[in-house]
């Protein structure tokens, strides 16, 4: 499953259904450390794919990423951010450099824009 969005499509369905066992030990963090376990690393997804829909039926960010490009936003000025739900906020940190890499980011968009920024 290398790089593949696979959450609310059948085939996460048909892989959960084939080895719970295997998506437990790969959700589950260690215990110890609140980290990834030894030899497994998962990453959430990034980018507007990453939370425009759940399924194709069920949209999550998509009509307001929709709405926001029909008054002017685009890829240069606004941005979807994936965060791992499963770690606490200085572990993310500490593993990704996730909030500093998104405080970079966002000075990049007011510098680029000359404009304030919002964070919805």
């Amino acid at each position: 499953y290398f790089r593949r969005k696979i959450w609310g499509s059948l085939e996460t369905f048909r892989s959960f259904a084939s080895d719970q066992e295997c998506w437990k030990k790969h959700l589950s963090l260690d215990p110890e450390t609140g980290m990834d376990p030894p030899n497994i690393r998962l990453r959430s997804s990034q980018g507007f794919e990453a939370a425009d829909f759940w399924t194709g039926a069920f949209w999550v960010w998509d009509r307001i990423i929709r709405n926001l490009a029909d008054v002017g936003y685009d890829g240069s000025s606004m941005s979807m951010e994936g965060f791992d739900w499963r770690v606490d906020f200085p572990l993310v940190e500490q593993r990704d450099g996730h909030f500093s890499k998104l405080k970079r980011k966002i000075e990049a968009f007011v510098e680029h824009s000359n404009e304030k920024a919002v964070l919805i």
